[in-house]
Order: structure tokens, then C-alpha cells, then sequence
């Protein structure tokens, strides 16, 4: 069976990641004002969210089986498209009593009457899943035992998915999951922007436990967090219901994680989306050939026109006469400098 490409995967993914989470300082709207908020939800109905491409990103092989033939989807595998889709026609002009319309409840804690699952991997964590979404919900009653519940239920919803970016990291995704040409573009463009030994990648971690306390806190946090992906990798193993993507591919069954594939993911992450703006050398080459075009004033209102500035019309996330000043002249600078 040819095994499918990767970057349509790792675009629902980046997605999933990107999709950003209303965060709003105004009273609830009547939808989420009918809710009961757990005693320790500090967001008091005011936080939405909206998560396109669903919470279940897990499909067993007789799910994914059942999808090619029937067209049938595991539940909370696109619940939330459609939602998210009609605010494409409804943003403009949109109001906080339509909110609720567009974007979920990003409430703490489940009514006992929308409460779909409940487990405890572990005697110091409950993971509760709303019906609507499948949305978890985790509760500690340590800090070590919230860590593991979070790697549980991010394995639970995306194991697959975390399997290839740890793979694509290291650049070794088409002897897991195919060579198509797809993949090996990605893999390659992913390491020459982060190209990590394994040397130095437990480098990375080890530096960790020398950043002071907090540093030590990050590192226990990560070795709960792994131990929790790691304990939902056994079960489903055990259980015989791992992603179905691994018969597929041919890669075999899931095998434990370490600290340092979270390294090499980050590496993923930060070449994917941190790969933007730059381009100052090109823009200054621009600026330079239109001011001997045009003359000074002249070039630079062209060079202006062309160059990323703040876009007047957008909508902002910051209130209140903040603002990030991108692009704009440093306080008391006197000149700006070319390359």
C-alpha cells in the first residue's frame, strides 16, 4: 500500500496550533452564562475557543477503514469545522452576544450532565471530556500528576501526529512512515533550518537543570509530561487500539518517548512558524534602486508602499492604546541604519 504524504497531515496539524483562542474581557453571553464554572475557572464564562480540525486527531485502522469505505469520522474528528467555517461569512460587524454562535465554551470544568468520559490514569489525575467536543478537561490534585494528565490526553487526541514531528525533527520521517516525495522535501527543508545531532539534543535538555529553579521545574514538568505520553502508549498497545496510521505506513506499533523528542519537535515548530519576517537586506536593496529612480522623497514613498508595516484596518488583540510597535523607529534614534 503507497504510503501518503506528510505535509497535508502536518498542515491540519500547524493548524490545530495556530488556531487562535478568543480571550475576552466582556460579560457573558447569554449561552456561556448559562453554564456552571467550576470554583477555580478564573475565566468566569469570558473564554472561547474554536479548534477547526476537531479535538480527536486518533483514528484506529478500523476507523480509518471505515472512513474509506462509509465515509463515517471517529467521533470529535471534525465536529468543529463547520462552526468555524460559517465565521468566514459572519465576522464582520460580529458581536459579543454571537460569540457563542462561532466558538466554544473555553470554560473550566464539565456540568455533570455534559460529561462524556472520565479516566484516571493515575491515582493523582482525572481527565474529564465534555459530549460536545471531547474537549479535556484535567485535573491534578499534584503538579507532577497534571504534567502526566496532560501528556496523556495530548496522546490520546495526537499520538500519531507527535510520532512524525519527533521523526521529521531528526529527518528520519521517510524510514518511518514512506518516502514519498512530499515527505522527503520536508524532512530535508526541517533539518537543514535545525539540523540537531542527538548530542545535541540531550545537550539541550541537560541544560535545563542548570537555569536555577526554574529551569529544575521544567525538567520535572517534562519527565511527568513524558511519562504520561508514554503510560496512554502502553494502554493502547495493550488495548490493541493505537493509531491505525502505523499498520499503514508499515512503521509498527508506537514506541516510548524521550525529553529529548520534545527537543527535536520544538525544532519542528520553531522552523515552521518561526521562519517568518527577515528580508531586510532585499528590502533595503529596494529601497536603494527606488531612490535612485525617483529621488529620495518619491522612492521612499514606493519603498513604503511595499514593505510589511501595520495594517491600519486589522483587528487587534490589544486594547486599551497598547501597541506592539512593529517596524517603527526606536525612541530617541536620531538615524536609521542600512545594510
Amino acid at each position: 500500500m503507497p504510503r501518503p504524504a506528510l505535509r497535508a497531515r502536518l498542515a491540519a496539524f500547524t493548524a490545530a496550533a495556530l488556531t487562535a483562542s478568543v480571550l475576552t474581557a466582556i460579560p457573558p453571553s447569554p449561552a456561556l452564562a448559562a453554564s456552571t464554572f467550576a470554583a477555580n475557572d478564573y475565566c468566569l464564562g469570558q473564554c472561547t475557543d474554536i479548534l477547526p480540525p476537531g479535538q480527536n486527531g486518533n483514528a484506529t485502522l478500523v476507523a480509518i477503514l471505515a472512513h474509506q469505505t462509509l465515509g463515517t469520522r471517529p467521533a470529535h474528528s471534525s465536529d468543529q469545522l463547520d462552526e468555524y467555517a460559517n465565521l468566514v461569512y459572519n465576522y464582520a460587524g460580529l458581536t459579543d452576544e454571537q460569540i457563542a454562535h462561532f466558538y466554544n465554551d473555553a470554560s473550566f470544568g464539565v456540568p455533570a450532565a455534559q460529561v462524556e468520559s472520565t479516566v484516571s490514569p493515575r491515582a493523582d489525575v482525572t481527565i474529564v471530556r465534555d459530549k460536545a467536543t471531547g474537549v479535556p478537561h484535567i485535573t491534578g490534585t499534584t503538579r507532577a500528576g497534571t504534567m502526566f494528565g496532560a501528556g496523556y490526553a495530548g496522546a490520546q487526541d495526537r499520538l500519531w501526529v507527535m510520532d512524525l514531528l519527533r521523526h521529521v525533527g531528526r529527518g528520519t520521517v521517510t524510514s518511518f512512515a514512506g518516502g514519498a516525495p512530499g515527505n522527503r522535501e520536508l524532512e530535508q527543508s526541517v533539518w537543514a533550518n535545525s539540523p540537531y545531532t542527538e548530542a545535541d539534543l540531550q545537550a539541550q535538555v541537560d541544560a535545563l537543570r542548570t537555569k536555577g529553579t526554574r529551569g529544575q521545574q521544567l525538567y520535572t514538568d517534562v519527565v511527568d509530561y513524558i511519562a504520561g505520553i508514554n503510560a496512554y502508549i502502553d494502554k493502547s498497545i495493550a488495548d490493541d487500539n493505537y493509531p491505525g496510521e502505523y499498520v499503514l505506513a508499515g512503521a509498527g506499533k508506537p514506541t516510548h518517548f524521550t525529553m529529548t523528542d520534545l527537543i527535536a519537535t520544538a525544532g519542528v515548530i520553531g522552523g515552521l512558524f518561526g521562519g517568518g519576517g527577515g528580508s531586510e537586506i532585499q528590502s533595503a536593496l529596494v529601497r536603494v534602486a527606488a531612490r535612485a529612480k525617483y529621488g529620495a522623497t518619491e522612492g521612499d514613498r514606493v519603498w513604503q508602499a511595499f514593505r510589511s508595516q501595520n495594517d491600519p484596518e486589522t483587528v487587534l488583540t490589544l486594547h486599551d492604546g497598547q501597541s506592539f510597535p512593529y517596524g517603527a523607529t526606536p525612541p530617541g534614534a536620531t538615524s536609521a541604519v542600512l545594510p
